[in-house]
């Protein structure tokens, strides 16, 4: 790739610590990469098996004989684990950041979180269990495959004594053994891990758990009073789903008396007349006290009833690790899957909106379940995540006539017919020409255009009020028929850290088809020709400098064994996939935003249906910061693109 002028990246000062011997400061605290929770076993000869512990999750970073404690929200508790630090300070000469558990062990050898938190207090001995190695002597591991991270780990712990703070978590292959093993000795499950994973930081599909007792924390909301009317008979808890904080029953065993006596006190100071729960039954709203949702509790149960309550619920302690808003029900992704998009409720989400749905049941994708109510719960699950890239912006629908996606067509403009959700108006471009255009401004428009059978949303770079000045650009990444699924993605990385060195940031999206799309927001400054003819010169630019990969010609004879960088998106008038727009392709696929850490580890561009695309926008935004990236495509930028 063409070398660019840029920025040199700041390197990491010298320690003027004299007591520590690394050449390397502390390293900073990353987002943990977290698990998700599953009922199965996942097979295969990809996959490492762990314990799973019951205790705080920490990264540690050592520099000589320095050493810091980062709790899962990034706080410094070294001082709360000090008991942990003495076999840390003498563990390299180097610096390190390491992830793992820090636990306590009970008579039984179990991790036992209740005997951690009065340990944390009473200074008993604590055990820190390392299963990652994220950073070693300035150097970043976290791209390196888990069983590569792992090896650099055992060999920075060496043989560990039993009785020695500081543990290596080890795995094994055999995940049923494994799970056997884990339940039959009472521990809390197991974690299964890809081998070949990078570390990201956020949760995946990576990374998961396997759980022998249901367990998870909730957010108190309440509690009830005794019967005597003195002291606390139940926790009321919830969780936070969508912002709304939802009831999920209560808590009144498991408790000694002088817990129950220490958390009401704390419940005391947080006093409020009214219940912030969105839905508290009669009879428990009749006798109970309130308190703002700052408390996490970690409870055991027996099951989750189909309401969503708890039954056979036991205390395990109280949580400072975990922020309120990260409590949410936790559902084993097999049951996940789909439960968003009740067809059932399709209609009703229609008729909610304003929109009268013809034929909830017809079948939107050949060889599929998918209806049309399918397709309307779905914008209804992904409206949050998608409404801020379509809301006024001009836009063309694909939509469908014969339900085989042979046969879709563009429309720009209004026809007869149309759901009033779908706006059409006018507005006047930089040439002067008035052009027709649509746009919707929230779900009951998505929802208008499911029922005219529209299978894709593509959107223009700017909004209808500013219509000559773009927000974005986009660089569509179409390969060749017989390329596969890597060569989109090195060319993308490509893309991304040419960007970059320029100043600009970018964020991938997969289109749901074969191709990927790098996206660069921008404050609307530059107009649409300065934007169009800066891709123009930026394809080019690849092309030129490497023909055997990339063209910028988009005649197809042309594009035999390479990739077709389309700048053509960033023309006005000109439209581009909408993120979390379905696409009119076998299955139900979807364009969908994700992080670079994660297109690394995707193996196709279509890898979304409407059903995990669903519960993915119930998750961590993977386009986090786009929105409040300011950033602007300048002269400078302009001119080292032209002249390079």
């Amino acid at each position: 790739m063409p070398a660019l002028e840029s920025a040199p990246r700041p390197k990491r000062r010298r320690r003027r610590d004299s007591e520590s011997t690394s050449r390397h400061p502390l390293a900073s605290f990353r987002h943990f990469q977290l698990c998700t929770l599953t009922n199965s076993i996942p097979t295969g000869d990809n996959w490492l098996f762990e314990m799973k512990f019951d205790g705080y999750r920490a990264q540690i970073a050592i520099s000589g004989s320095e050493v810091r404690v980062y709790t899962r929200n990034g706080h410094d508790w070294t001082k709360q684990f000090k008991v942990i630090l003495e076999p840390l300070r003498t563990l390299t000469s180097g610096s390190v950041l390491l992830d793992g558990e820090i636990v306590a062990i009970d008579n039984a050898g179990r991790t036992n979180f209740s005997m951690l938190k009065s340990g944390i207090a009473a200074g008993i001995p604590l055990k820190f269990y390392a299963f990652d190695i994220l950073e070693q002597d300035g150097e970043d591991l976290a791209p390196l495959p888990l069983s590569e991270r792992k090896d650099l780990l055992e060999k920075l712990l060496g043989e560990r004594r039993p009785q020695d703070s500081l543990q290596y978590s080890s795995h094994v292959v055999d995940g049923e053994a494994m799970f056997e093993a884990m339940c039959a000795g009472g521990h809390e499950g197991m974690i299964a891990k890809k081998a070949d994973g990078r570390y990201i930081g956020d949760r995946t599909s990576g990374w998961l758990k396997i759980k022998c007792t249901k367990r998870q924390e909730f957010v108190i909301g309440g509690w009830r009073p005794s019967d005597t009317g003195k002291g606390m008979a139940s926790l009321i808890l919830g969780t936070f789903e969508k912002g709304q904080f939802v009831y999920r029953g209560r808590v009144g065993t498991g408790f000694s008396e002088a817990m129950r006596g220490k958390i009401l006190k704390q419940m005391e100071a947080l006093r409020v007349q009214k219940p912030v729960f969105t839905n508290v039954p009669r009879d428990i709203a009749r006798k109970a006290y309130w308190v703002r949702p700052e408390l996490v509790a970690e409870v055991a149960y027996a099951e989750i009833t189909p309401d969503g309550s708890l039954r056979h619920a036991s205390f395990q302690g109280l949580r400072a690790d975990k922020r309120v808003g990260q409590v949410v029900l936790e559902r084993p992704v097999e049951e996940t899957t789909g439960t968003l998009l009740d067809p059932a409720m399709g209609a009703e989400i229609a008729a909610a909106v304003g929109v009268k749905l013809s034929h909830p049941e017809k079948l939107m994708y050949p060889d599929t379940e998918i209806t049309k109510a399918h397709l309307v719960a779905y914008y209804a699950a992904v409206a949050d995540r998608m409404l801020p890239h379509i809301r006024d912006r001009p836009l063309s629908l694909v939509r469908d006539t014969d339900n085989d996606l042979s046969r879709t067509f563009f429309q720009k403009h209004q026809l007869p017919g149309m759901p009033k959700t779908l706006k059409a108006g006018e507005l006047q471009k930089m040439s002067g020409k008035t052009n027709r255009i649509l746009w919707i401004e929230d779900l009951s428009g998505l929802i208008g255009g499911v029922q005219m059978n529209t299978l894709e949303f593509h959107v223009w770079g700017s909004e209808r009020h500013e219509p000559d000045l773009p927000e974005r650009m986009v660089f569509d990444i179409d390969p060749d028929e017989g390329l596969g699924f890597e060569h989109v993605k090195q060319a993308a990385f490509d893309i991304r850290d040419i960007l970059g060195a320029l100043g600009l940031k970018s964020w991938p999206l997969v289109s749901g088809g074969k191709g990927v799309h790098v996206v660069v927001p921008l404050l609307p400054e530059a107009d649409w020709d300065e934007v169009k003819t800066f891709c123009q010169n930026f394809a080019e630019l690849l092309a030129r400098t490497d023909p055997h990969r990339f063209v910028a010609n988009m005649s197809k004879a042309r594009r035999q064994g390479r990739m077709f960088i389309d700048y053509l998106r960033n023309g006005q008038g000109s439209t581009a996939i909408c993120p979390w727009s379905t696409r009119a392709r076998a299955g139900g696929t979807v364009a969908v935003p994700v992080t670079w850490d994660e297109l690394e580890q995707l193996d196709r561009a279509n890898t979304f249906d409407i059903f995990v695309a669903a519960d993915r926008a119930q998750g961590p935004d993977a386009w986090a910061g786009y929105f409040k990236t300011e950033q602007t495509l300048t002269n400078r930028i302009q001119e080292v693109i032209r002249n390079h």
